[in-house]
């Protein structure tokens, strides 16, 4: 069909044909008068005068057809009537006074390509009440889920059409047109799947962060005292699929399944206290003489004491500071005199004398209270311990004799 079907109104057309034949008698000269002068004239020689002094009045889709014989005028009066087009299911009324199906769907205002089916000959005579029923395949693009087809159909209706190709929608499921959409060639039809799924998810749960004062660390110095781990939650989700495709998801509902636990750090406050750093260190006042060997023996200490010792080492010594307070591997506080050492090869509590090898420094008498690493490892044989940084700096890593007492 060539016609929109939205933008026409039709008139269907049947016929009621009247034949009234006005015969002029011979003696009647105003029938024959008609080169005179007819203002006069009491008999009306024109078609619409002798139908109005007939007392006939025409529709607009009436047809009259005058013949002029022998003397007399004969007119034949064919009334429309009403003729039913369906197309494609919907109906158009149009009036006609006559003729053919074809003529009848012309007059509806469609042409005919060659491809419709009509319910009636197109050569078949109309009359009043006639119906006539046009059918024809229409091609529908159908997009569902992302997959696109072309399809021939015959229905007048998209829900028609998604029934007749089996397509079902979903209460969730989206299409671009309403269900009462009439059908044309070439309409687009797309549908959207929507699916909802509930989903569970282990999700981390970060750990906090604590910090925590101690005067066992100077002031500003700060250490990880505990590292934090991460906790574990399960995670309920309502998630919306669009073909296939995540587009949204809501929490619903969550529960941990593992607690964290917070991270500690240590903050020091301990303040240093002011020292005079033109330290005095104890040096020997006498020339002090190293022995020989190793092995039980006797020493003069700095006070010019003779002591005896049941094992004597020679090694590296460095130095090492604390915040006063800070404890040792014992679990005494540190002090000056408390040193560090290999507890495998000078055990805890052992009482020494320090000195260095070359006697220009004396550390004195000590007694091993801690360990280390470097000491562990046989980097040095002992570790002095000294209140400032700045001691130790001063004492730096030097060769020591250590003396084992009895």
């Amino acid at each position: 069909m060539s016609k929109s079907l939205k933008e026409k109104s039709f008139f269907i057309v049947a016929a009621i044909v009247a034949l009234i034949l006005f015969a002029a008698v011979a003696a009647s000269t105003t029938l024959y008068a008609a080169g005179k002068d007819n203002s006069s004239d009491t008999s009306a020689l024109y078609t619409d005068d002798i139908l109005s002094q007939a007392g006939i009045t025409l529709d607009e889709k009436d047809e009259v057809h005058r013949v002029d014989a022998d003397g007399a005028v004969s007119l034949t009066i064919i009334r429309a009537f009403d003729v039913e087009v369906v197309y494609r299911g919907e109906s158009f009324m149009v009036k006609v006074a006559g003729g053919t199906v074809s003529e009848a769907i012309n007059a509806a205002g469609f042409t005919l390509s060659g491809a419709e089916s009509v319910s009636l000959p197109l050569d078949a005579e109309v009359k009043a009440g006639t119906v006539i029923e046009i059918t024809a395949d229409c091609v529908v693009v159908l997009t569902d889920s992302k997959v696109t087809t072309e399809v021939a159909t015959k229905a007048i209706t998209v829900a028609e059409f998604l029934k007749e190709s089996g397509v079902k929608l979903n209460k969730d499921d989206i299409i671009n047109v309403s269900e009462d959409t009439a059908i044309e060639d070439g309409l687009e039809i797309v549908i959207n799947r929507v699916e909802y799924k509930e989903e569970i998810k282990t999700e981390t749960v970060d750990y906090g962060f604590v910090t925590e004062e101690t005067d066992d660390m100077y002031l500003g110095v700060t250490e990880i005292y505990s590292y934090g781990i991460e906790g574990e939650k399960e995670v309920t989700y309502k998630c919306k699929y669009v073909d296939g495709e995540l587009v949204d998801s809501e929490v619903v509902s969550e529960k941990i399944t593992r607690e964290p636990v917070d991270q500690i750090e240590l903050v020091g406050t301990y303040e240093e206290p002011e020292y005079d750093y033109d330290y005095d260190y104890d040096e020997p006042d006498y020339d002090f003489v190293p022995p020989t060997g190793e092995g039980a023996g006797t020493f003069i200490d700095h006070n010019g004491n003779e002591v005896s010792y049941i094992n004597v080492y020679t090694g590296s010594a460095t130095a090492y500071y604390a915040a006063e307070g800070s404890h040792t591997a014992t679990g005494v506080p540190v002090y000056k005199g408390g040193v560090a050492v290999n507890p495998d090869l000078i055990p805890y509590g052992t009482k020494l004398y320090i000195v260095a090898s070359d006697g220009s420094i004396l550390y004195g008498y000590a007694t091993a209270v801690d360990t280390g690493g470097a000491l562990m490892s046989g980097e040095a044989l002992v570790d002095v311990f000294y209140p400032t940084y700045d001691e130790c700096v001063i004492w730096g890593r030097r060769d020591v004799t250590v003396y084992v007492l009895g």
